[in-house]
């Protein structure tokens, strides 16, 4: 599965104490004080890994504890600092305070490192307390305790243009189209899209990256609440909205709902007319016409997705509206879904297609085990269809 979100505890290590000894040797009399530091504890840094692309590694491991300094010895011998412990992120995790919610960090940029949870501080050793006056003290300075923090990591999707719209009304086919794979599933029920997918377009000129988005509408179960959220999500973290609606001869008010929503962000909006291959001349006329009332679209695209047409010169539109920006993604890389989730989604439209009538739009499948054959260019897939009810 895609994860998008964690909860994890991170500690870092305490300080070691200091040590209380005094220095015993024969021939040496009064040796006095000669306690050692305790050692520095370990942080907890974040770092950002560029090779990962989910949080799925936090989903089974979730507690990251630092080690502590050791404490200080005898003969003024230091304790050993505890070593740091890093924390590889993909590029665009936000850190939030699990109780607060409150933004810790932001990492967006390939370098970026984050300090989460500061080592304590080694405590001092009797030596340093020796004074004229106080020339045997048998007292020591504990180490600083460790910080302890639980924290909430979200995926920020880095994307250039978000895909937004009624549910059914051809994005995946579009995003598809754009790719030239097939990487979103795409079936004649509704609210097929469930998480939010990337997709990279690249050329000679540019490199732009999209994100396709579970269609919104009025969520009736905890499952339709996140897909709605997910999509709305979307508004904050791309640099331009594609509102994509069908051959509608009416705006509908579903699509009146997602326009209200639009007028509410700063965020150029493109509205898409997809499949244009049902309507007649006059027909989409009108329909432009009627969008263009609205006084909300930077421009307004008429395309074919399932045809191809017009996909290239809405490219162009795309184009003029995005600024430069780093090239994240190599030429070869058409999305970041993990190979395993490209397979489960495959999986599940073909449930959704051959079992239409049997099996309902409710059904999730994990893939158990991929292996290749040897002798053959053949994988074999274990996987595992979990339905809503035990009566399906």
């Amino acid at each position: 599965m895609f994860i998008d979100r964690a909860k994890i505890l991170v500690r870092s290590g305490a300080g070691g104490n200091g040590a209380v000894t005094f220095r015993r040797e024969k021939y040496v009399p009064l040796g006095g004080p000669d306690g050692g530091d305790g050692g520095k504890g370990g942080s907890v840094i974040f770092t950002v890994d560029t090779g990962l692309t989910t949080l799925l590694d936090f989903k089974y491991k979730k507690k990251f504890i630092a080690e502590s300094g050791g404490n200080g010895q005898g003969s003024k011998c230091y304790g050993k600092d505890g070593e740091d412990l890093y924390i590889r992120v993909p590029m665009g995790t936000i850190v939030r305070d699990f109780e607060s919610n409150k933004v810790i960090a932001d990492l967006s940029h390939k370098d970026d490192t984050f300090v989460i949870a500061r080592g304590g501080k080694g405590g001092k050793g009797n030596c340093k307390f020796c004074t004229p006056t106080r020339q045997a003290p048998h007292f020591a300075e504990p180490g600083m305790p460790a910080e302890e923090r639980v924290l909430t990591l979200e995926l920020k999707l880095l994307a250039d243009v978000g895909l937004v719209g009624f549910p059914n009304v051809g994005k995946s086919t579009l995003m598809n189209n754009v790719v030239g794979e097939k990487i979103a599933i795409m079936s004649d029920k509704p609210q097929t899209t469930r998480n939010t997918i990337q997709a990279v377009y690249t050329d000679e000129e540019c490199q732009i990256v999209f994100l396709d988005t579970p269609g919104i509408h009025k969520p009736k179960n905890k499952l339709g609440e996140f897909m709605v959220k997910s999509a709305t999500d979307a508004f904050k973290n791309v640099d331009l909205v594609l509102f994509v609606v069908d051959d509608s001869k009416k705006i509908g008010p579903g699509d009146r709902k997602i326009i209200e929503d639009l007028r509410g962000i700063k965020t150029p909006v493109i509205l898409v007319l997809n499949k244009i291959d049902k309507l007649e001349e006059s027909e989409l006329f009108e329909l432009m016409q009627l969008y263009s009332n609205e006084d909300l679209f930077k421009a307004i695209v008429p395309i074919s997705a399932l045809k191809g047409r017009n996909v290239n010169e809405l490219l162009k539109v795309i184009g003029n509206y995005l600024q430069e920006g780093p090239k994240y993604f190599p030429d070869y890389m058409i999305t970041d879904q993990p190979e395993r989730v490209l397979v489960s989604e495959l999986i599940r439209e073909k449930v959704l297609h051959y079992l239409n009538d049997e099996v309902p739009h409710g059904v999730a499948v994990e893939v158990e085990r991929m292996k290749s054959r040897q002798d053959k260019d053949i994988v074999d897939i274990s996987a595992v269809i979990y339905c809503e009810r035990d009566s399906h």
